[in-house]
């Protein structure tokens, strides 16, 4: 009796299209006729955006961890984060904030000292003396 090798199926529609990267030092096919390989997703249009987005972000993040509510933008994407996740989830603890949101306490406490001062939340206090935040009404 001869082993014979079994080839699995090739899936039709990842092959479809197919074409070089339009990186021109890169010869590697895309698939499904995009574009750009897996290495230059990142030259891409859409994901140019998202990362100036997220660059934005983090610059945002920096300043207000240096000089607090003042540098924050209440139509960032980290204060409409902020708002939506309270919105979603409601009132929390800027230590369960942070940790949900992954922002370092310092840094989220400007935040919420911006929307407070806007009227956006409520800032009160834990029965164990937690600063807790929630929606204003």
């Amino acid at each position: 009796m001869v082993a014979r090798t079994v080839q699995p199926p090739r899936h039709p529609s990842l092959f479809q299209g197919s074409r070089s990267c339009d990186v021109d030092s890169c010869a590697h096919p895309t698939r499904e006729g995009k574009p750009f390989c897996p290495n230059h997703v990142e030259e891409h249009p859409y994901v140019q955006a998202i990362l100036d987005t997220l660059e934005l972000r983090r610059a945002e993040e920096a300043k207000v961890k240096v000089r607090g509510a003042g540098a924050v933008d209440p139509d960032g994407l980290t204060a409409r984060e902020l708002l939506l996740h309270l919105t979603l989830h409601g009132a929390r603890t800027v230590e369960r904030l942070s940790r949900e949101l992954q922002l370092e306490v310092r840094v989220l406490e400007g935040y919420v000292g911006a929307l407070n001062q806007r009227g956006l939340i409520h800032v009160g206090r834990t029965h164990r003396g937690s600063t807790i935040v929630k929606l204003t009404e």
